[in-house]
């Protein structure tokens, strides 16, 4: 049975959702749904959005060491 759309995108993410999409990030387009989701779980989680910044930073670390 498939979930609403609606509840879906404010059903809450959990920390090991978030830390997931954001390494799902890294290597494939998220969904707008899951898009939403990991944003508005962001906004009210430091650990989480400081693990996203911290994804982010390896990112850019990593392609100016390949350069």
């Amino acid at each position: 049975m498939q979930v609403p759309v609606l509840h879906r995108l404010t059903h809450g993410v959990t920390c090991k959702e978030a830390t997931q999409l954001v390494s799902k990030m890294q290597d494939q387009r998220l969904s707008l749904g899951e898009r939403l989701r990991l944003r508005l779980h962001l906004l009210i989680c430091a650990a989480c959005a400081r693990f996203e910044r911290q994804m982010r930073l390896l990112r850019v670390a990593m392609r100016k060491y390949r350069e």
